[in-house]
């Protein structure tokens, strides 16, 4: 653990009372953010980390003749929105999701959760070391004016989005929503980080009514209809299309439904009707939907039931159960061949989920299940290309991987314009 990570998890438990703008992990962020700025100093002299932070007066990058105090937006220490500066509320580019907070009971969002993510700077030519961020040398810092919030200045990370780029830059400005933000970016945790100091924080551009495009309509009645078999509500309709219309990426709005107990839920009741004869119950589709969302593949929750007492009892016998995998997991009847080294494995194996895995993860399998994915959101057999390919994949990823890459795809756009005509 570096010096700064030190002073920063030593100061976040008896942070000075004096500042009010935070809570507890609010005030270790701030303290992380001071650390950041002004190193050793802030605890080898006296003030609070907002003052250290703020060093104002601060002059304004639009006019050098001016000078920010303390009560300005320029040096309340927080940064400001990107609709502000890049008239989008959406992460810009070469900026990355690394973080975000919440204000509960929010106005803006009709008493629910409101949710702030930073946009960190993304390959920032500096070395972050353990901290996971870093200022490059050149790195301008500062405001547009005194009355609009710096960006570019703070070298902080909350550390739980995206956690996989291992180095990001300053934060260079805030997107807020009231959409949780792992519906947003899978590569966000549910971990909750609370600013209630935040809750007035706000910018007309974030009121302006966005006009949703024809295709971004239709995109959002698809995926409804693909993910989750039924017409979205005329609220998530319109959330979805906006969220098109403004630039996320179609992956990462599919992804969003992709990860929902109804869609994982219709994987797991497939199962359950093989080896079950029926839909899982409530507590067991709920049980193996989280277990799915918490990182354990698809294939695994297979094997295990289809290489279970249950599955292998309600099969009658040896034959019976190997027969049962070729028919249930490959959709066909097994040739002779195949069928007694599988009968022979069984009787000399008392591992069958390790058999049963075999079956799902074998390239047939595979192709099948490539096959009824390119089906279900293109309408059509894969080329062979596209077949090959995921195939491949497959072992390395989950078919949801796959979904959401199909229904981001332009062919999917097309034909959900085609499709819907909105």
């Amino acid at each position: 653990m570096t010096l700064s990570m030190t002073i920063t998890n030593h100061l976040a438990s008896v942070l000075d009372r004096r500042t009010s703008r935070r809570g507890f992990v609010g005030r270790s962020a701030l303290v992380g953010s001071a650390v950041a700025v002004s190193g050793t100093g802030y605890v080898l002299r006296p003030g609070t980390a907002y003052a250290s932070i703020c060093r104002c007066p601060r002059q304004a990058v639009d006019d050098a003749k001016q000078q920010c105090n303390c009560g300005d937006l320029c040096c309340d220490g927080y940064t400001e929105f990107c609709c502000q500066i890049y008239g989008e509320n959406s992460c810009p580019t070469d900026t990355i999701l690394a973080g975000w907070w919440k204000v509960d009971n929010s106005s803006f969002c009709d008493g629910a959760a409101r949710y702030y993510m930073d946009c960190n700077q993304l390959n920032p030519p500096c070395g972050c070391g353990s901290r996971g961020v870093c200022r490059p040398v050149d790195n301008t810092c500062g405001c547009r004016s005194c009355d609009s919030r710096a960006d570019g200045c703070t070298s902080f990370r909350y550390g739980n989005c995206n956690n996989d780029v291992a180095c990001v830059g300053p934060i260079m400005c805030r997107v807020v929503t009231c959409t949780k933000p792992w519906e947003i970016d899978p590569g966000c945790s549910t971990v909750a980080r609370t600013d209630p100091a935040t809750a007035s924080h706000h910018r007309p551009c974030l009121d302006a009514p966005i006009e949703s495009t024809p295709a971004a309509r239709a995109f959002a009645a698809a995926i409804f209809m693909d993910y989750l078999e039924r017409p979205p509500s005329e609220a998530e309709h319109h959330e979805y299309a906006t969220r098109m219309t403004t630039g996320e990426d179609r992956s990462r709005i599919s992804a969003s439904l992709a990860r929902t107990p109804v869609y994982v839920g219709f994987f797991v009741d497939s199962i359950y009707q093989s080896v079950f004869g029926r839909p899982a119950d409530f507590a067991g589709r709920t049980y193996w939907t989280e277990r799915i969302n918490a990182g354990v593949a698809p294939a695994g929750v297979a094997a295990l039931l289809y290489g279970s007492p249950e599955f292998f009892a309600s099969s009658g016998g040896i034959a019976e159960y190997v027969a049962r995998l070729y028919r249930e997991i490959l959709d066909r009847d097994p040739e002779p061949e195949g069928f007694v080294f599988w009968v022979d494995q069984v009787e000399s194996n008392e591992d069958r989920m390790s058999i049963a895995e075999s079956f799902y993860s074998s390239v047939e399998s595979r192709r099948r299940r490539v096959t009824n994915l390119y089906q279900r959101f293109l309408a059509r057999e894969p080329d062979e290309g596209g077949l090959d390919h995921w195939a491949e994949r497959l072992l390395d990823v989950d078919d949801l991987a796959l979904a959401t890459f199909l229904s981001g795809s332009d062919e999917y756009l097309a034909r959900a314009t085609e499709r819907f005509g909105i």
